[in-house]
């Protein structure tokens, strides 16, 4: 099935979103960061904002322009699944280039990070299954 223009203004529109979302919460743990635990925390945080946004970059374009016969259920586990492999694969190459980071510089940011975008991108995609139907 082709995609029609509404399917691909969607898809920007849900990317658009989950940017949103991110960078508001970046803005709101910039503080905490910066005061709790300094520059090394915001480094972290950053590649923690930047890491959970990519899987959502990816998949919103990739939904969009197939066709809509998927099921809901394959849409959402796939997208977990792409979230997951791409954070923890990116965890592990920031753990292994920064030694220095831990729970407080990193990891701690990436967990907030990673469930708030895991629910802004479900929520999307149930109703984008929602708005399929």
């Amino acid at each position: 099935m082709q995609s029609t223009p509404k399917t691909s203004d969607s898809a920007f529109k849900q990317c658009g979103i989950l940017t949103a979302t991110l960078l508001g919460l970046f803005a709101v743990l910039y503080l905490p960061a910066q005061r709790l635990v300094g520059p090394q925390a915001v480094e972290g945080l950053t590649y923690a904002t930047l890491l959970c946004l990519i899987p959502g970059l990816i998949l919103f374009p990739v939904v969009g322009f197939l066709n809509r016969e998927i099921a809901p259920v394959a849409i959402v586990g796939i997208s977990t699944l792409l979230r997951l492999m791409t954070v923890g694969l990116g965890a592990l190459i920031i753990l292994k280039v920064k030694p220095d980071f831990g729970l407080s510089e990193f990891l701690i940011w990436l967990l907030i990070c990673y469930f708030a975008s895991l629910l802004v991108e479900t929520l999307l995609l149930v109703r984008y299954s929602a708005e399929a139907v």
